[in-house]
């Protein structure tokens, strides 16, 4: 593969895999991103199959994710682009990991409530302890919740997305600011760099929102007392958000919980696993916003997720957002978002307040 051939492929934003001969020629990062089975030189992997068949466009499913596909010949070889569909429904492995996790968080739940109505019966009980270990389960449990309701409705998902010309600087500044002082207590560092003091783009300020804390969430997992960074910076025409750890180990296990594979029939899931719902709304939100997100293990260890926002175009018209109904309960949404790898100490109620 020459490095012209290489170049050319990473300017394009979707993933774009070069097929020549009935082989895989050369593939960009994106592509290796989304489909981490493909390798140059092997032939297409079997999920590939219905867009290498008579049509040039349409769609094909991969680890319960529907992809948009258009093959265009070039010379001797074919060039296929492929990108998330914005219509991805729920996954049955998804499903099953909300009803599993509610479960165990309905079990978390019930001990606490108990033992807290003991203390509240009793002269002279603390019931701080109980009560925090109340809120983070409320707190995880309304998360899966809302991610649930999320990817139910994918498919009005319009109705979701209500982007306005907004201030991405702004915008990072504010959530690092109050992730920083609750990663705090989780003992991750959070830095946020960027050399500009406004970079406006169009988008969805709550879905981008979302987004940065989904990556973050993930990133504070990947670096348990260690330190996190969120940098922002301008490339020509796009805004590159990045989250990267500070490559402490990272076992494969949850590795594997962040790029989901098909799980064996006859394999019990390990209650503590995930439900697979977090990174697939991210990717939703960033394929709405026009965007392309990677997700890579660095060699020196860090795990790096990156994001590309187009900076354009922006409509200059006063805009008005009709805004969505608040759900948290008085929640903040950092606390909800975060409440996977903050402590329970952190859930006090004087702590939020």
């Amino acid at each position: 593969m020459s490095q012209s051939n290489s170049t050319a492929l990473e300017r394009l934003p979707e993933g774009a895999i070069q097929l020549c001969q009935g082989r895989i020629h050369a593939f960009n990062r994106a592509a290796g991103a989304q489909f981490p089975e493909l390798a140059v030189g092997d032939q297409p992997p079997a999920f590939l199959a219905p867009a290498l068949g008579d049509q040039t466009a349409g769609v094909f499913l991969h680890q319960g994710v529907e992809y948009v596909f258009s093959r265009t010949p070039q010379d001797c070889c074919q060039l296929l682009l492929v990108h998330p569909s914005s219509q991805s429904a729920l996954t049955d492995r998804q499903l099953d990991g909300f009803v599993r996790q509610m479960r165990t968080f309905m079990q978390e739940m019930l001990l606490p409530v108990q033992l807290l109505s003991d203390d509240l019966s009793r002269a002279g009980g603390d019931p701080s302890g109980r009560d925090a270990a109340f809120q983070k389960t409320f707190c995880r449990m309304h998360r899966l919740l809302s991610n649930l309701d999320y990817l139910r409705s994918l498919g009005s998902s319009q109705a979701f997305f209500q982007p306005i010309t907004m201030d991405l600087v702004g915008l990072c500044g504010r959530l690092s600011d109050e992730a920083a002082s609750l990663l705090e207590g989780a003992g991750v560092t959070l830095t946020f760099r960027c050399n500009s003091s406004s970079l406006l783009i169009p988008g969805d300020p709550d879905l981008l929102s979302k987004l940065i804390l989904t990556l973050l969430s993930n990133a504070a997992k990947a670096a348990p007392q260690g330190s996190v960074f969120l940098t922002l910076a301008q490339r020509r025409d796009r805004a590159i958000l990045s989250v990267t750890d500070s490559g402490q180990d990272f076992a494969q296990e949850d590795l594997d919980t962040l790029f989901p594979s098909p799980l064996p029939d006859d394999r019990i899931p390990d209650p503590q696993e995930g439900a697979g719902m977090g990174l697939a709304i991210a990717r939703h939100i960033v394929a709405l916003h026009k965007g392309t997100m990677l997700l890579e293990r660095r060699e020196s260890g860090a795990l790096l997720s990156v994001v590309s926002l187009p900076t354009g175009p922006l409509d200059t018209r006063l805009q008005v957002q009709s805004p969505r109904i608040e759900d948290t309960g008085g929640l903040s949404p950092v606390l909800v978002e975060l409440s996977d790898v903050l402590p329970q100490s952190m859930f006090r109620t004087e702590d939020y307040d």
